[in-house]
């Protein structure tokens, strides 16, 4: 027990590190208020965006075909602007300049990652290890976590599905080759309609476009929700988001980690 509680209270403190380094190179405070002018025209372009791509697919008329273009640009444009925004932020307070921004911003991020784990680039590959075997270990003792999605549909699973398919196949050409011949040639003329074809390019489409749907909105789900996360993280209103804080406090060192010795260099 005291051992599993040491581990929770060790995984604490990296959460609290992340949350630090998060802040100092993603934080709110290098970003325009949300209600600023800036971030409401970000979010309407937006919203006329997508309203303006479902009434051309609704009403198939061509004056909503610039609607998009304009919207889209408008989005796209103002989202320069918060980016460029942050870049801007970022430079004033560590004195960045154009001549080698990249090479000092990363040697910024690796003074700061030393200054907060109290140790050297070359130990950073140790604290990622113990972070994921911390974190191993609390997802193998925590319970079980429902994932509804893939109670619908599970990734993992197309080969059953694939076999699946392929059995019903073969059942329907099992099922068809033992039809008297009044019920084959009923068969055999209804494949030989001329609206046969029609009907099942209609049926592929659909199919085609349910599944492009489905997986479009599958996508969108897990960008809108890194989004929130990330902003979640920002503004520290909820402890689960704090595990995008840790992602990237990971992420940063492993970039950042140097596999040579400070004696050997």
């Amino acid at each position: 027990m005291d051992k599993q509680q040491s581990g929770g209270n060790r995984l604490g403190k990296y959460y609290e590190l992340a949350t630090k380094y998060f802040d100092t190179f993603e934080g709110r405070h290098l970003y325009l208020r949300l209600l600023s002018w800036q971030w409401i025209l970000w979010a309407i372009s937006g919203i006329c965006f997508v309203g303006a791509i479902c009434m051309s697919l609704w009403l198939r008329t061509r004056p909503w075909i610039a609607s998009i273009y304009v919207a889209e640009v408008l989005f796209l444009s103002m989202g320069f602007a918060l980016v460029h925004h942050r870049k801007k932020r970022l430079d004033e307070r560590f004195g960045l300049n154009d001549e080698n921004r990249s090479t000092r911003f990363r040697a910024m991020q690796k003074m700061h990652l030393q200054f907060l784990t109290n140790k050297q680039a070359t130990d950073f590959a140790g604290i990622v290890k113990e972070i994921a075997d911390l974190r191993s270990n609390l997802d193998r003792f925590s319970p079980p976590k429902i994932n509804y999605f893939r109670l619908i549909y599970d990734p993992d699973a197309k080969a059953r599905m694939i076999s699946i398919t392929l059995a019903s196949l073969a059942l329907f050409v099992a099922s068809a080759s033992r039809t008297t011949d009044a019920e084959l040639l009923n068969l055999l003329e209804l494949t030989a309609h001329p609206a046969f074809g029609g009907y099942l390019k209609n049926l592929l489409w659909i199919a085609v476009a349910i599944f492009a749907i489905g997986v479009g909105m599958y996508y969108s789900y897990l960008e809108s929700k890194a989004f929130i996360l990330s902003w979640m993280a920002r503004l520290g209103k909820n402890k689960k988001a704090n595990e995008l804080a840790l992602e990237y406090f990971v992420t940063a060192l492993i970039e950042q980690h140097d596999p040579t010795p400070l004696d050997k260099k």
